[in-house]
């Protein structure tokens, strides 16, 4: 038997409102080394038919880190806290993002995680907690939904 609560298999958190701040947005495009304007400068962003900066692909996983930390402060558990996720024997596993349309700065998405599996490998050393993660906006949808592999190595 593993650590991880399988019980907890099919539980949806509650949905956790990310506002995406201009200023972080900006600072993130310019630690991955974007350079497009698009991502810097509301201007540029605005004359290209944008309402506000863009954000690049991969802020979906620091917005995913927004809403953990913010469902912490308001006492409720994150995904590790809620699945029994043991950091000594924690592994990343695999993530993949579909994206159905961007998120800029000034948007206020909603955040939701669903366990949706727990599977075994390896003759049972490693177990596996299955994720996946959907950011949306109220009126333009599902913007993002994310699929990721938590690992505990048992053995």
């Amino acid at each position: 038997m593993g650590i991880f609560n399988r019980s907890t298999k099919g539980h949806v958190t509650p949905p956790i409102e990310v506002t995406i701040e201009r200023g972080p947005l900006a600072f993130f495009s310019e630690t991955i080394g974007e350079t497009d304007p698009i991502y810097l400068n509301p201007e540029t962003a605005q004359a290209a038919g944008h309402p506000d900066i863009l954000a690049p692909a991969t802020y979906a996983a620091v917005v995913g880190t927004f809403a953990d930390q913010i469902a912490r402060r308001k006492g409720q558990p994150d995904i590790l806290e809620l699945i029994n996720g043991d950091l000594r024997v924690l592994l990343h596993g695999t993530e993949a993002y579909t994206y159905h349309g961007p998120m800029f700065a000034g948007d206020v998405v909603t955040v939701e995680n669903e366990m949706t599996d727990f599977t075994d490998a390896k003759g049972g050393k490693l177990e596996i907690a299955h994720v996946t993660t959907c950011i949306t906006h109220p009126t333009r949808g599902l913007l993002v939904e994310a699929t990721r592999s938590i690992i505990h190595r048992l053995g």
